[in-house]
């Protein structure tokens, strides 16, 4: 199906076209008309549109105006410009937006037929062109999900790797191999540089896929790209024992160190991989298992080419010697933290360390760290409420031992919490501070928790200092000074009792007047009327 939209000023012009062209002959289904812009932009946005006969000259906007406008909004429409003006501008302007064809009037109706045969047969090898892109698109989308799809069934049926590996290859392998032998490697992506949403879906697969098959294409090597997760991918390189002249995993490494540099130049992104050993398909499992092993190592998500077995000859078996978590609750109760995040950044900025046992001695740390300072809570008489909060809960440090990031994130926030503790010399100077903190708050709705949490004390035992310190509870004060502001905008102020209300955190006007008349005995309206009377 193919439409044309005639547009011109002049209305026996449009009706010499759309009469005098033999449409039907040209394989033109629907011929719609305009004679202004305006109602050209309403017919594009109502009916498909391929073509559009277009003069230039016309009251008020012009041909060109128009085309702009549908090369910004509907680019598959191709434009033939029909005008009586001569003028060298408007050609120039006409063609720099990319329209068809520049015809000058009057012309042939054999002319202008001409042109629109030609247009029609552009359309109809650019549509086919697109049909075919669209179809291998999809084609590779189906394909690369059905690996996929394997590649997850195998891992959790390992008795299928072989058959599932079979049929991966049979999708994915460009050509016939007459003994294959193939290393996978494990991409993990560490580091996001920006917020880049627009990789989601299949572009992120896909320009990887793209790169290692031009590197290792050069190589003599076959690169397979299967999605595992948004953060994992895994690459099977593959090539034909027949062709192989020096070892398969050196040329990987060479290939992937190649792709590296590429990534951290031009990505987005970067990534750590893991290289794992030539082996068998039914070796697969396995050897997925031992990579991802590695990643989980990886707690400072160094983004590098890590060797399976470069790291396991590495050795670290026991590296908790290094440190001394003896001496840490000491340190966290003289407020020297600073010395426990030094003896933990000495051993992880260690130049050339492999991954080793960095998970497992990361993990030992956490235990080490908390044991200090349940240690030092339990001396000083500390809740765990008066270190964790919402901001930064007790669920969130006991899993911060995942990776070398959330394990400092964590201790950095632990000092920070005991230092304010530290400038506490007395927990009445708290009581003076929860004090202040109502006294500068009255419009915000505060509750004896918020409060507490505030000065950093367990809510019951700040409600016993406090109320021993000014005679109130903490609700009652909180509401003494919110009715003393109010008394003091209703004296000097013309702010309508709604207003006051909200600027006195009670958030409605019954629940105000109901508060005021039931400390003070009176309505804030008669409150206000009594005090002008003075």
């Amino acid at each position: 199906m193919m439409n044309v939209l005639v547009v011109d000023d002049q209305k026996e012009v449009v009706s010499g076209l759309i009469n005098g062209l033999h449409w039907k002959d040209l394989k033109i289904d629907g011929v719609y008309h305009a004679y202004c812009p305006e109602e050209a932009r309403h017919i594009f946005l109502t009916e498909q549109i391929e073509i559009l006969l277009c003069d230039i000259e016309m009251p008020g906007e012009n041909g060109l105006s128009l085309f702009r406008w549908v090369v910004k909004n509907f680019p598959q429409t191709e434009c033939i410009f029909l005008t009586s003006h001569a003028e060298f501008s408007y050609a120039k302007e006409a063609i720099s937006l990319g329209s068809f064809d520049y015809i000058l009037q009057p012309a042939r109706y054999e002319e202008i037929e001409a042109s629109i045969c030609r247009v029609r047969k552009k359309l109809l090898k650019k549509n086919s062109s697109q049909k075919l892109e669209k179809i291998a698109r999809d084609k590779k989308e189906l394909t690369d999900g059905l690996a996929s799809s394997y590649l997850i069934d195998l891992l959790y049926y390992e008795s299928k790797s072989e058959e599932n590996l079979s049929k991966i290859f049979s999708l994915k392998l460009k050509k016939q191999y007459h003994k294959l032998a193939f290393c996978i490697a494990l991409q993990q992506i560490v580091h996001w540089k920006l917020d880049c949403t627009e990789w989601e879906g299949g572009l992120l697969h896909r320009s990887i896929e793209n790169i290692l098959s031009e590197i290792f294409e050069q190589l003599g090597i076959e690169a397979v790209l299967l999605r595992y997760n948004r953060q994992h991918l895994v690459l099977l390189l593959c090539i034909d024992t027949q062709e192989v002249t020096v070892n398969l995993r050196g040329l990987c490494q060479i290939g992937l160190q190649q792709y590296h540099q590429f990534e951290e130049k031009y990505m987005d992104f970067s990534s750590a991989i893991y290289l794992g050993d030539v082996i068998k398909k039914e070796m697969f499992p396995a050897e997925f298992q031992l990579l991802s092993e590695m990643a989980q190592q990886n707690v400072m998500a160094r983004s590098e080419i890590f060797i399976k077995s470069q790291e396991q000859t590495m050795h670290g078996l026991n590296k908790l010697h290094l440190f001394h978590m003896e001496r840490w609750a000491e340190q966290l109760e003289q407020g020297n933290g600073e010395l426990i995040v030094k003896e933990i950044n000495s051993y992880f900025d260690k130049a050339g360390r492999s991954l080793g046992k960095d998970l497992v001695v990361l993990k030992e740390l956490h235990c080490g760290f908390t044991s200090a300072l349940v240690s030092i809570m339990q001396h000083q008489n500390f809740q765990y409420r008066q270190i964790f909060n919402q901001a930064y809960s007790l669920e969130r440090y006991m899993e911060a031992h995942d990776t070398y990031e959330h394990f400092m994130e964590a201790i950095e926030y632990v000092l920070q919490s005991l230092s304010f503790h530290k400038l506490m010399p007395a927990r009445q100077d708290q009581i003076n501070i929860a004090i202040h903190y109502i006294q500068e708050n009255p419009e915000k709705k505060l509750t004896r928790e918020n409060v507490a949490e505030y000065v950093h004390l367990n809510e019951d035992y700040f409600s016993r200092l406090f109320k021993e310190r000014t005679g109130y509870t903490v609700k009652d004060y909180i509401t003494k000074e919110k009715i003393k502001l109010a008394k003091e905008l209703l004296a000097t102020t013309n702010l309508s009792i709604s207003i006051i209300s909200l600027k006195t955190g009670f958030g409605n006007f019954s629940h105000f007047s109901r508060t005021f008349k039931k400390y003070e005995g009176i309505t804030p309206n008669e409150y206000r009327d009594r005090e002008k009377k003075l």
